[in-house]
């Protein structure tokens, strides 16, 4: 991409942490600015107002997030993060029903996002040539004649300069308005709303009887309200309530109660008719899924590569955006050892994001099915199908689960033997295991 003396990475979140230690090995200096005062805290700050709310690693992230940090697994499980299969240490309840308790071969652990922030941060940081400046706001980029490359960032008074730039800003619009600034024309974006708002309790202990993520979801356009449990390290556990449009949950202690009891199962509620008191109480209102579409750009500055929700943000209840930005930074590594520049890199990034974009907006298009393309109705028809016949067949449940997590292609969905599972009447599945 560049000569490789000094990376400068922008953000220090989950997206710049594992860029920053995917260039440690392959520049001489690594900087990370960020505009929070970041230490060593496992609590959220305030530069990820969504870190107050659950996350999740799908199988594909964990492992490859084991891959780039390995021993990680292995070392928060000293803090009560249990290595735990995802069909029986996780339950949901869909339209249909409840998912079956099936052993998946699928490896999970559940945590909060600050204190997988802290873990991966310290790991980070061991590097000798990696340097973290805290409270640091970067207010634009430095680029040659008219702004064909990148050669660093501007901070107030303060040039920094460097032979690769990666913005890892979050779900901020500071890239645009810095591209703007630069003379760079944006490259074009695609939003799909959502309009989900999370309001998410932690509670000191873990919720008895239950599975490690226990939760009722939201499914267009039938079920716009659901909530969730989920034991988190040191045991605790954070239960969040999510709906969509005006279904929002309220904060106050009557309203959080009443909006538990509104939901077709009852265990949230009862959890928390006997819950010690909680610690933290936050809301999050999330719009929609945005894509930067970087690999469109028609013109784009060298040394200047993007990854995390500063490319691409999902709607936070699928659990894509970690798994996708950990993807991100493995690529970042391969474009880096080939020698490709930053557009080979984001058409890296475009294959990477283009299944879980998928997935995710055919899902969301469904809360307004008139305004729905054809192709969008059609997924979402099917991917009912599968779901009424969920809770009755484990052996499908598996298979969905394995796309779900990214370990199998979509392609396993549309199989014969599942599309013939998926379009037979549901009183013919009755009483298979």
């Amino acid at each position: 991409m560049t000569a490789r003396d000094r990376a400068l990475v922008v953000g220090a979140g989950y997206a710049g942490l594992l860029a920053a230690h995917v260039l440690a090995t392959r520049y001489r200096e690594v900087v990370l600015l960020d505009r929070d005062d970041i230490t060593d805290s496992d609590l959220p700050r305030k530069g990820v107002p969504q870190g107050h709310h659950p996350h999740y690693l799908l199988e594909r992230g964990a492992r490859t997030l084991e891959t780039l940090l390995p021993g990680l697994q292995r070392d928060v499980s000293a803090d009560g993060v249990v290595l735990r299969d995802f069909g029986t240490g996780t339950r949901f309840r869909l339209p249909s029903g409840w998912t079956p308790q099936t052993l998946t071969g699928i490896q999970v652990q559940s945590m909060t996002r600050p204190y997988l922030e802290q873990q991966i941060r310290r790991r980070v940081l061991a590097h000798p040539n990696v340097i973290l400046r805290s409270g640091v706001p970067v207010d634009g980029l430095l680029t040659t004649g008219r702004g064909w490359r990148v050669t660093g960032v501007s901070a107030g008074a303060e040039i920094v300069t460097a032979d690769l730039v990666v913005a890892a800003t979050g779900r901020s619009n500071a890239l645009t308005t810095w591209l703007d600034q630069a003379g760079c024309q944006p490259p074009p974006e695609r939003t799909v709303p959502a309009d989900v708002t999370y309001t998410t309790r932690t509670y000191p202990t873990a919720a008895p009887g239950l599975n490690a993520c226990h939760a009722v979801l939201l499914y267009a356009p039938g079920q716009p309200r659901g909530g969730g449990v989920m034991a988190v390290e040191k045991g605790r556990s954070t239960l969040a309530l999510f709906g969509h449009g005006a279904n929002r949950p309220p904060l106050d202690d009557q309203g959080f109660l009443a909006f538990a009891r509104s939901l077709p199962e009852p265990f949230l509620a009862e959890f928390l008719a006997t819950a010690p008191p909680h610690t933290h109480e936050h809301r999050f209102i999330d719009r929609g899924n945005h894509w930067r579409r970087l690999h469109r750009a028609r013109a784009w500055p060298d040394a200047l590569a993007v990854l995390g929700d500063a490319h691409c943000r999902f709607n936070p209840i699928y659990a894509q955006g970690l798994t996708v930005a950990t993807l991100q930074a493995q690529a970042l590594g391969h474009s880096l050892d080939r020698g490709e520049n930053v557009r080979a890199y984001h058409r890296r990034c475009a294959r990477i994001i283009r299944v879980p974009w998928l997935m995710s907006t055919s899902s969301d298009l469904a809360w307004s099915p008139r305004q729905a393309p054809r192709a969008a109705r059609a997924a979402h028809w099917y991917s009912g199908r599968l779901v009424d016949r969920l809770p009755t067949d484990p052996g499908l449940y598996r298979v969905f689960a394995g796309v779900q997590h990214m370990r199998r292609s979509p392609a396993a969905l549309a199989s014969p033997a599942v599309v013939l599972k998926a379009l037979r009447r549901p009183k013919e599945q009755e009483g298979q295991s």
